[in-house]
């Protein structure tokens, strides 16, 4: 495994973009709140913990390194056995409503295999099939800002993932462009799910 060159600072930054996606998340669950079954909002809840966990973890990693020049590589691969169900299940929750009442559970994850390669692809489908239910979900609710908002996501996280194939995040500066990359690209995410719930407020008002 290559070990990032990190300082302190540039590992506590790493921690940006969990807090970044909390926030996001808690406008995210307060747009759908009221259109998504319970079962399909614990589910939904589960996988933004599952998530925030991830990343924390991987932050860790990199403080631990910064910090005492412990490499403890298990924080950094257990993002993926995470972070890909925890997206994908992200993905079932919120396509449940876009779905209406035809929403249903579509599979779980299957199995433990090799910790990267198996569960980077879940995290891949899932993230996208989140953001494409997001855009529908902003356009049915006229939430401009929010769909565009949600399309930038989908073009920065891949953009991200294919420059991430291709350079190795090992340099003080590579890392630090990464992490800006990925806190960027959160930051835009829950921009748009603060628009979206705004949209939704404003809907509601319209209504009564």
């Amino acid at each position: 495994m290559v070990v990032p060159e990190v300082s302190v600072s540039l590992a506590l930054y790493d921690y940006l973009p969990n807090i970044i996606w909390i926030f996001g998340s808690y406008f995210l669950v307060s747009a759908v709140k009221e259109e998504i079954k319970k079962i399909f909002l614990n589910i939904l809840i589960l996988g933004i913990s599952m998530i925030f966990i991830g990343g924390m973890l991987k932050a860790t990693w990199k403080l631990a390194i910064a910090a005492t020049g412990s490499n403890i590589s298990i924080l950094n691969d257990v993002q993926f056995i995470l972070m890909g169900p925890g997206f994908f299940l992200m993905f079932i929750s919120i396509l449940s409503v876009v779905l209406g009442k035809r929403g249903s559970i579509a599979g779980r994850a299957a199995g433990i295999a090799s910790l990267n390669k198996a569960f980077l692809p879940l995290m891949v489908l899932g993230s996208l099939g989140a953001n494409i239910c997001l855009i529908i979900l902003a356009k049915r609710r006229k939430a401009t800002v929010a769909l565009i908002l949600y399309i930038a996501s989908i073009v920065m996280s891949t953009s991200m993932g294919y420059v991430g194939a291709k350079i190795v995040a090992q340099s003080y500066w590579v890392v630090f462009l990464e992490q800006t990359a990925n806190s960027s690209s959160v930051l835009v995410s829950a921009l748009g799910s603060y628009f979206l719930w705004k949209a939704g407020k404003k809907l509601k008002l319209i209504i009564r």
